[in-house]
């Protein structure tokens, strides 16, 4: 009978444990919810005006979330990441909209590009931090 039991809680252990783990926050919910809109937002080809609207917008959320004393370290590492590569990508379009050589204006778009796919990798990234 003892040992039944012993094997009965090796087995529900295992899954009572998985179930306590940590849970995304209200704050760090909110700030997935406004990256996940900027990106959408320029795959949809939305204004700079908009984009920077946004950029501004998450800049908050995670000032606010950044006030929270216990802090994902993961989930910020990735929040903290995608926003430095929207900040790259603000500055791109910039200069790119500015640019008057041909070539010059390629390299933007192609620094544009890959700021926004690092982005959405760590928008990614920061969902992980939860599972």
């Amino acid at each position: 009978m003892y040992r039944a039991a012993v094997i009965v809680w090796l087995i529900v252990l295992p899954f009572l444990i998985s179930g306590c783990g940590p849970r995304i926050t209200p704050e760090e919910a909110k700030v997935l919810v406004v990256l996940g809109e900027i990106q959408r937002g320029v795959e949809s080809n939305i204004s700079f005006e908009q984009f920077d609207q946004s950029l501004k917008t998450a800049k908050a959320e995670i000032e606010i979330l950044e006030q929270n004393s216990k802090k994902n370290p993961c989930f910020m590492s990735a929040v903290k990441k995608c926003y430095a590569s929207y900040g790259i990508a603000r500055k791109a379009w910039i200069k790119k909209e500015e640019e008057k050589d041909p070539k010059r204006k390629e390299d933007m778009e192609m620094t544009l590009t890959f700021s926004l796919s690092f982005s959405a990798l760590n928008i990614k990234k920061a969902n992980k931090c939860y599972e």
